[in-house]
């Protein structure tokens, strides 16, 4: 097969629900990882591992995804689907002949997973190929799990019980498999005992289909980091995993032509200066930091761990920033603490303690601060899309929407979420999450009483 009959198709459909409160404003395609669209950082993976021709399929929702993919050469199409099998057969309407390698728009995976995907379909040794990859610390229940022997895949099961493996949504399929994704029972009818099938035509039923049909599908298994956005802590998973890898093969100080580090600053592990960006005096450096192109770090600021600086960006006067994505013209002034991702243009400006998943546009008021730890030393139960869940990573994590926006002295308890357009006022303890569009007060009571200098006897 030739390398002219494979394409890449990046599924951009679904509605995001389990994602609230950052599936409000914007598809799951465009949530940002290392400060760009996840759908713009895969079309630039997928070109860089060799393919010639990648498309994005839409829903009629897609215009925030069709911004993110201008001038990138990926042709988007427009397709009203239930899943991913139809998505994938608008796809095949305009290129009948070739292979597709099909990957979810809303997960993180590596160049490595991407090139061997590329190669198998190439390689043309198999009518399906998958991806598969570990299942992780989460409950199997939360995903759609498989089971191989060898390089064969076995079984595709709904929300196990039990596995070790997880289906990553990746996949290169031959054009003899279309039978089986036309065929799709529009559910994934393998599921344990008492399990309830959601009604989506997702390609993993194509998959399950051809097995039980007796056609070989190939296991290919994960070889780097894989995250699929699916709940807002994955947000901070997959900027981890991204920010570690920008570090790979780095060494020492690296300053691009304009930018500046002062003699002042004290680096203490790698350091990557972007075109137009400044290190100042007494900035402290501890760990691997990258400073985006014209962002601005100086006087005091403290960047610790892996720390990525978006462009145009202010982190200064004696803030704190650790493990951390700092959004493109982001402010973390005096006395700020920072550990999580922050969007565009989210504001720290003074004395806050924050923790966790900050939208765009976000305003942190003086003082406010997230807990982080409970008194029981436990993590926090999650309600996500009508279902409990305890995650793994970021369960006492604070999450607020884009647009949002705190009074002072706000105190937000571990794990609680804000939806988007929402203000939480002055004075306000936060113990549960609070929908979209709504704005909390303290409703305070005041006992006035006359005081002079007779009440000491004078």
């Amino acid at each position: 097969m030739s390398e002219a009959n494979v394409i890449a198709v990046l599924i951009a459909g679904g509605g995001g629900r389990r994602m609230w409160p950052f599936a409000t404003v914007r598809p799951k395609a465009t949530l940002p990882v290392g400060n760009r669209p996840l759908i713009s950082l895969m079309a630039e993976r997928l070109a860089t591992a060799g393919f010639r021709q990648v498309l994005a399929v839409v829903d009629e929702h897609g215009g925030p995804i069709r911004a993110a993919l201008v001038d990138t050469g990926v042709e988007v199409l427009t397709e009203r689907s239930t899943g991913s099998a139809e998505a994938l057969l608008a796809a095949w309407l305009r290129y009948p002949d070739a292979t597709a390698v099909v990957v979810p728009a809303d997960a993180l995976v590596s160049m490595a997973d991407l090139e061997a995907m590329r190669e198998a379909a190439q390689a043309a040794e198999a009518e399906a190929t998958v991806l598969i990859a570990p299942m992780g610390p989460e409950d199997p229940n939360r995903w759609i799990g498989v089971e191989a022997a060898g390089e064969s895949l076995t079984e595709v099961v709904g929300h196990p019980r039990e596995a070790s493996w997880r289906w990553s949504g990746v996949c290169a399929l031959a054009p003899g498999f279309r039978r089986f994704v036309e065929a799709n029972p529009g559910l994934l009818e393998n599921v344990p005992v008492g399990g309830m099938p959601a009604p989506e035509a997702d390609l993993s039923s194509s998959v399950a289909l051809a097995l039980e049909k007796g056609v070989p599908v190939r296991a290919l298994r994960s070889q780097r980091g894989f995250v699929d956005l699916d709940k807002p802590w994955h947000i901070l998973e997959a900027n981890r995993l991204y920010a570690g890898e920008c570090f790979e093969g780095v060494e020492g100080v690296s300053v691009a032509g304009g930018a500046t580090v002062s003699d002042a600053a004290e680096v203490e592990g790698r350091l990557i200066v972007a075109e137009g960006a400044t290190v100042g005096p007494r900035v402290r450096i501890r760990g691997d930091v990258y400073v985006g192109p014209g962002a601005v770090v100086d006087n005091g600021a403290i960047l610790q761990g892996t720390v990525l600086v978006g462009a145009g960006a202010r982190v200064s006067d004696y803030c704190q920033v650790s493990q951390a994505v700092v959004g493109a013209k982001c402010v973390v002034g005096h006395g700020a603490e920072f550990t999580g991702v922050l969007f565009t243009g989210t504001y720290l400006y003074h004395y806050c303690e924050i923790y966790g998943v900050l939208g765009a546009a976000v305003d942190i008021g003086a003082a406010s601060v997230c807990g982080t730890l409970r008194f029981d030393d436990g993590d926090r139960t999650h309600r996500v899309a009508g279902a409990w869940e305890r995650p793994a990573t970021g369960a006492n994590a604070s999450y607020l929407g884009d647009y949002t926006r705190t009074g002072v002295n706000a105190i937000l308890m571990p794990g609680v979420k804000v939806g988007a357009y929402s203000c939480i006022g002055p004075g306000v303890v936060l113990y549960d999450d609070v929908p979209d569009r709504s704005l909390v007060l303290v409703k305070q009571e005041l006992e006035r009483r006359s005081w002079g200098p007779e009440k000491y006897g004078w």
